[in-house]
């Protein structure tokens, strides 16, 4: 099987990213009554990144600047037919890659998944910062709280 592609995302492929994180009950939502600041609103496309095996979108990553030197990961997901193919570690260098690019010095990531946990501290050197409270039930609907990591891309 030859390499993904990693590359921003399209117009035309915005439907298909929302695909992929609805999977993963991480697609962005409009703000509404009953969940007035959801936990993402938006798929901006100058932030996202997507993986592509052929014409095919198979994962999405993106991220939140918060400053000069600061920024957000934002969802991460593959989809479910494509996973330990390595696409989830290449799309996560690619925006680390992107990231120091655009200046930015420190990371921070939420995730509510043990097992992303621990990928993220062993592949790429986060560390454990806290937790948060989640705004309302996304990615796994019965944890009520992110952890909080952070990552020094250094200089």
């Amino acid at each position: 099987m030859a390499a993904c592609e990693i590359r921003r995302i399209q117009p035309e492929e915005i439907g298909r990213a929302l695909e992929i994180l609805s999977k993963w009950n991480m697609a962005p939502i409009a703000p509404s009554p009953e969940i007035p600041d959801p936990e993402r609103a938006e798929l901006a496309a100058d932030y996202t990144l997507v993986a592509l095996y052929g014409e095919r979108v198979v994962g999405v990553a993106s991220y939140i600047l918060l400053g000069a030197d600061r920024a957000e990961t934002a969802s991460l997901a593959v989809d479910p037919e494509w996973r330990g193919k390595g696409i989830g570690e290449a799309l996560q260098r690619a925006r680390l890659e992107e990231l120091r690019a655009r200046g930015v010095r420190h990371v921070r990531t939420e995730t509510d998944r043990p097992e992303t946990v621990a990928w993220y501290v062993r592949k790429f050197g986060y560390r454990i910062a806290g937790t948060a409270r989640k705004k309302h039930p996304f990615s796994l609907p019965g944890v009520d709280h992110w952890t909080v990591l952070t990552l020094d891309l250094g200089d």
